[in-house]
C-alpha cells in the first residue's frame, strides 16, 4: 500500500468518526430536552349503553419528560 493510499484511508477515517461523534451530541441534546406523554391506563371498556346514551371517561395523562408537552388533538380509538 502506497503512502498516499494510507493517508486518504485515514482522512476517510477521520471523517467518518468526526461525523458519528457529531451526530451523537445532537441526538444527545434533542433527547434531553423532549416531552413523553404516559397515559397509565390507555384502555377503557364502556360496556353496553342505549343507543344516544352519553359516555364520559377521563384519562390519566402525564408528562415524564422535562420540557412541555402540548396536546393539540384527540380522536377517539
Amino acid at each position: 500500500m502506497s503512502y498516499r493510499t494510507f493517508l486518504k484511508w485515514q482522512i476517510v477515517f477521520l471523517i467518518g468518526l468526526t461525523t458519528c461523534f457529531f451526530s451523537s451530541i445532537a441526538r444527545a441534546d434533542a433527547s434531553a430536552a423532549r416531552p413523553v406523554v404516559e397515559i397509565p391506563s390507555p384502555r377503557y371498556d364502556a360496556g353496553s349503553h342505549w343507543e344516544g346514551e352519553v359516555v364520559a371517561h377521563a384519562f390519566e395523562v402525564q408528562n415524564t419528560g422535562s420540557s412541555e408537552l402540548r396536546i393539540l388533538s384527540v380522536k377517539p380509538g
